[in-house]
């Protein structure tokens, strides 16, 4: 992974992370339910950029 593919990796996570806290803020989501949604968007994040890296092996989430 070059570098400019992960700055631009980044960017994009970031969107997501503050998309996802402003439609949970829009609808009013309580916090509970919130942090489940915090925590499962972090779990998929870090098994996404471990594949990127290659850390994980087989297809685990294969985003091509």
């Amino acid at each position: 992974m070059s570098i400019i593919s992960l700055f631009v990796a980044f960017v994009i996570i970031c969107l997501i992370v503050w998309a996802v806290r402003a439609l949970l803020a829009a609808f009013g989501i309580g916090n509970p339910i919130a942090t489940v949604v915090h925590v499962i968007l972090a779990i998929l994040i870090v098994l996404w950029l471990l594949n990127a890296f290659g850390v994980v092996g087989g297809p685990v989430l294969r985003l091509r």
